[in-house]
This record gives C-alpha cells, sequence and structure tokens, in this order.
C-alpha cells in the first residue's frame, strides 16, 4: 500500500508543477496582451488562453495539428471564463 500512496502523491506533485505552470503563463501572457490592447475583456483572455495553449503544446513537442487545437481550446476556456466571470 505504502508504494501506491508514494506513487499517487508523486503523480499529484507532477499534476500540480504542470497546471501551476500553466496558470503562471497564462497570467504574465494575459496581463501583457492587455497592456499592449490597452483593455481588458474577453478578447484579451482569448488570446491569452489561445497564446498560452499554444505554448504549453509546443513545449511538450506535440504535433502541429495538437498544437493549433491546443491553442483553439486555451482561447475557448479562456473566454468562457472570462464572460462566465463577468455575468451578473
Amino acid at each position: 500500500m505504502n508504494g501506491l500512496h508514494d506513487r499517487l502523491l508523486e503523480k499529484m506533485g507532477e499534476q500540480t508543477a504542470y497546471w501551476g505552470a500553466v496558470g503562471a503563463v497564462y497570467a504574465g501572457v494575459e496581463c501583457e496582451v492587455s497592456r499592449i490592447r490597452g483593455t481588458r475583456d474577453w478578447k484579451t483572455a482569448m488570446i491569452g488562453g489561445a497564446l498560452t495553449g499554444l505554448t504549453i503544446s509546443a513545449a511538450g513537442n506535440n504535433s502541429r495539428d495538437r498544437v493549433v487545437l491546443d491553442a483553439i481550446t486555451g482561447g475557448a476556456i479562456a473566454a468562457a471564463a472570462e464572460f462566465l466571470n463577468n455575468m451578473t
């Protein structure tokens, strides 16, 4: 049981580091896009998400098709999150 516990903790640590890196890349990219555009809206979030998806996927040595799909997915998720965040 101890080996399973150790593997589970190791996997959790890997996932934490991965998603922490994704969050850090998104925050930096979105901030820079906002600075360049002079505004922060759903388009800024979409561009930031797309560039983050592209960057993380390309760093993982994925195929071109996968990189494009990850960029589209990142942009869609970030734009959707921005829309949901602004619903009142």
